[in-house]
């Protein structure tokens, strides 16, 4: 069965304080962390409907919504709970005596079932399967369709629906093992390929061919590209660059932003390279940003606020070289989505506490010069920080 990433203890805690009876999960992340079920509509077409009911008194019996056509999901991916399909689709039975369980599953529960005629009606049907009936329920407001939010309403009259998108994000700020384990694998993941794009480079490379190197090497390490930003020179400066048909010439910086996904969690990492020898000026500034990540590392521990990490991050690059260095933050946590919460942003009071999973960097950017820029993937622990990723911090030279 696939395991749902949910942290049950600090779901119940967050529904406990908010007097919830249950939650509703309806966007492709807290769908995939409450039940497991990996909808494969989701991700590609955004108004496609997919619910996860979880009660207080029964969080790990999850009741999924979803549409018949996605039953071979849940046959591909079994998951523990119950399933309420909804809509038309059609999977021919052809033999009955077939020995796959894949095949068996399939025929369970796309084959066979009999698919409610609605989205909301299959919403229902799950929150009467786990158990909700009565009281207040939280419900995920960025994923449901506005008319099936009002549909459910009218026909539930005894539950209280609130939106809850804010409470699914502050559950999902502290890891689990599990969680931290696929987190670690996917910023693993993302380190090699950036070894195996870098032992790729030589003058005359473009962007696009060392990114190629990049992404290929992503896939066969296990992971799924996310986001490819690996820039040349003045390109560097463009903070989301395309990768393009730039040439590496010696002494250009190679600034590399890169994430993957691994399992449905991201990594998000950043190194910073040049061809040959970096000048005088390349070397002083990323020294001064590798000290305000430094200074950032050293404060993160629990009960630090988000901004005390800026701050220091911030004071920290001005202090080593860099007097007028600007952030508009200086991280932020990374999980099921590339932004997870907290920001690392100026006044953000969050709270730092054990578990939460967190990308800390320092970029700068420049305009004629380039860019550089160093970020790493760090958890925090009861005694301070563990730094996830094991690549040198330092500027590489190729």
């Amino acid at each position: 069965m696939t395991p749902a990433m949910l942290h049950r203890d600090r779901a119940a805690a967050a529904m406990a304080a908010e007097d919830l009876a249950a939650l509703v999960a309806t966007t492709y992340q807290n769908v995939y962390y409450a039940s497991g079920f990996r909808s494969f509509g989701q991700p590609i077409l955004r108004t496609t409907q997919v619910y996860a009911v979880v009660a207080r008194d029964g969080l790990d019996r999850p009741a999924v919504a979803h549409p018949i056509g996605e039953a071979d999901m849940a046959a591909q991916f079994p998951v523990q709970g119950t399933l309420h399909p909804f809509g038309t689709f059609y999977i021919e039975p052809g033999r009955l005596g077939t020995d796959d369980p894949e095949d068996a599953r399939l025929r369970r529960y796309g084959v066979e079932a009999t698919p409610l005629p609605s989205a909301e009606e299959a919403l229902v049907a799950a929150l009467s399967a786990a158990g909700v009936r009565h009281g207040r329920v939280g419900i995920d407001e960025i994923g449901i369709a506005p008319d099936v939010l009002h549909r459910v309403r009218a026909r539930c009259a005894d539950l209280e629906l609130l939106p809850a998108a804010r409470l699914w994000r502050r559950i999902r700020a502290v890891k689990t093992d599990a969680e931290v384990a696929r987190l670690e694998r996917a910023t693993h993941i993302v380190e090699d390929a950036t070894e195996a794009a870098l032992a790729a480079a030589s003058e005359g490379i473009t962007e696009a061919e060392m990114a190629h190197v990049f992404d290929t090497a992503v896939v066969r390490g296990g992971g799924h590209p996310l986001f490819t930003v690996i820039a040349f020179g003045a390109h560097a400066a463009c903070p989301n660059a395309v990768p393009g048909a730039r040439r590496l010439r010696r002494g250009d910086l190679i600034r590399f932003d890169v994430g993957c996904t691994y399992e449905g969690y991201c990594s998000d990492i950043a190194r910073t390279a040049v061809l040959g020898a970096p000048s005088a000026r390349q070397a002083d500034a990323y020294r001064a940003i590798l000290a305000g990540q430094d200074a950032a590392l050293a404060v993160i521990r629990p009960g630090v606020s988000a901004a005390e990490v800026f701050d220091a991050a911030v004071e920290g690059v001005r202090r080593a070289g860099l007097p007028r260095y600007r952030r508009q933050h200086v991280g932020h946590g990374v999980g099921l989505e590339i932004y997870d919460d907290p920001l690392l942003g100026p006044g953000d009071a969050t709270l730092l506490e054990p578990g939460m999973v967190l990308e800390v960097e320092t970029p700068y950017y420049e305009l004629g010069f380039g860019g550089l820029q160093v970020e790493d993937t760090v958890v925090v622990t009861e005694a301070g920080c563990c730094v996830l990723t094991r690549s040198s911090r330092d500027m590489r030279r190729v």
